[in-house]
């Protein structure tokens, strides 16, 4: 779903980079005095594992793959806000890092994939919980149908920022078809993760979760630093096996000729280090820079924030 450099011309580029960042912005500057330490921590290691979750393609037809976006796992976890910040964290490295969505189209990925996604699965797990309950049952439930509505709307959302101000004339509707068609599989595959993720999570540690309830009672005393770690790194083993085939944008590109332009790489290309033959260590180790590079981020904004507090 990362859109490249060359798909939308400068007019959209521009705009959905304002609307993106000045969302982030507000959402920062509206998070901050809510933000304990705990939490931080916490949206940081969310960030890793969505980081490295999205590197796992996972076939769903011929020559097509797809890969979680984590709009509804992020939110069901973090909440709305901090839901937000995690996942636009998230696309912000893959692009500086890694060359994964252009950098001319970062504000396009950040609105898709970061704010379409978040604001789709909160909308979806707030009126589920108000009419269906809060219980381990309804939480896993609506894991999948947000997990599946989210990425289906990013998929409506990059369509409509196409029709306005896509680069080459294919028929809106056609591509609006191919691109909802296929990313309902792909959601279908994002719910599923989701809901074995926050499954795991209400076993061990549901007060963790936003949408569940905050507490200590029932819980595993388990760290959760401990918890993310050994998922993250297991994750990051997988890695290596994922579906090389064209993700669903990639894949709808190719079919109808989708022109783009070479993009700007910062630091390494595709979730490799040249440097390194092996590819099983080469895209081991890019995750596992990927994680250390949101871990020491996460990391300065805690210090800061105890600095400022004894000060």
């Amino acid at each position: 779903m990362h859109v490249p450099d060359g798909f939308m011309n400068v007019t959209m580029s521009a705009a959905t980079g304002v609307i993106s960042f000045g969302t982030l912005w507000a959402y920062i500057r509206s998070a901050k005095d809510l933000i304990a330490d705990k939490f931080i921590a916490l949206t940081g290691m969310m960030s890793a594992l969505i980081f490295v979750l999205q590197m796992i393609n996972f076939p769903i037809a011929a020559g097509t793959s797809g890969h979680l976006l984590g709009g509804a796992l992020a939110v069901i976890v973090l909440g709305p806000r901090l839901g937000l910040i995690c996942l636009s964290v998230v696309v912000i490295i893959q692009s500086l890092l890694f060359a994964d969505g252009g950098l001319s189209a970062l504000g396009v990925n950040v609105l898709n994939m970061a704010i379409v996604t978040s604001a789709t699965s909160w909308f979806i797990v707030k009126y589920w919980i108000k009419f269906i309950g809060k219980n381990k049952t309804s939480i896993v439930s609506v894991s999948v149908l947000a997990g599946i509505l989210s990425v289906v709307f990013s998929s409506i959302a990059f369509t409509i920022q196409y029709a306005i101000g896509g680069t080459i004339s294919i028929p809106v509707g056609t591509v609006l078809l191919a691109m909802v068609t296929t990313h309902f599989i792909i959601g279908f595959g994002e719910g599923v993760i989701t809901a074995l993720i926050i499954t795991l999570l209400i076993r061990v540690r549901p007060d963790l979760i936003y949408a569940y309830e905050r507490s200590d009672e029932n819980t595993t005393k388990v760290s959760f630093y401990g918890l993310f770690i050994i998922l993250i790194l297991l994750l990051s083993l997988v890695t290596p096996f994922a579906s090389s085939s064209p993700d669903g944008l990639e894949s709808v590109a190719e079919e109808f000729g989708f022109t783009q332009t070479d993009g700007i790489v910062l630091l390494l290309d595709d979730y490799g280090i040249s440097a390194i033959n092996n590819d099983f260590i080469s895209t081991v180790l890019s995750a596992l820079l990927g994680v250390t590079v949101l871990a020491i981020m996460f990391n300065l904004i805690i210090s800061r924030r105890k600095s400022g507090k004894n000060s």
